[in-house]
């Protein structure tokens, strides 16, 4: 597999030339609307309490738009904190392991990928449905005359990042295999040559 072709598919920054693949970029773009969302909820709880207490007038949805803000926020931020290995895990056993044998540890860390990959898509597969049916519905959230929008959107972005953090669990799972069909221990410009 040609150094292009495996940092398309893998998603990879490699080396000083800091290559990156479509789905790396896509994977990025989400992460920074996320950092946009975190932002902009910020400055509308900040704007909602001095209007409370400047105005005596609270701005209404606040408490709902936050709410369903922080859902959106996760799943944007998901497979960019899956790619850029900033997941929370306990690496005490797995670093060392690998390390010391790099092919099995690899396979070992295939295995969590494609657990992850499964979780991830049975996020995926339970709220589709919930998806359709508010899509259909035209369900919404908020108290009615008073301020109320529709739930698709929030379904739609869980559902998207779910799919899209399956690729990337796949694509760190594909990586993990060739890392452990080749005995390396991580992807390094040395190892590409």
């Amino acid at each position: 597999m040609s150094f292009s072709l495996k940092t398309l598919i893998l998603g990879r920054r490699l080396g000083n030339a800091q290559h990156n693949s479509l789905f790396g970029y896509l994977v990025d773009g989400l992460n920074a609307i996320g950092s946009l969302l975190i932002f902009i909820i910020m400055a509308m709880i900040v704007i909602d309490v001095l209007s409370r207490n400047l105005f005596n007038q609270p701005i209404a949805g606040v408490a709902e738009l936050v709410a369903a803000s922080i859902v959106m926020i996760v799943f944007l931020q998901l497979p960019g904190t899956l790619r850029h290995n900033r997941m929370a895990q306990a690496d005490i056993f797995i670093v060392g392991f690998t390390d010391k044998h790099p092919r099995l540890g690899n396979l070992l860390m295939c295995m969590f990928f494609l657990a992850g990959a499964y979780m991830l898509y049975i996020v995926y597969a339970g709220t589709l449905p919930t998806f359709i049916r508010a899509w259909e519905r035209q369900q919404f959230m908020g108290v009615e005359g008073v301020f109320t929008f529709p739930v698709w959107p929030i379904r739609f972005i869980v559902i998207s990042c779910a799919a899209i953090t399956v690729v990337q669990y796949l694509l760190l799972a594909i990586q993990s295999l060739w890392l452990a069909w080749h005995g390396q221990v991580c992807l390094t410009e040395e190892a590409e040559k």
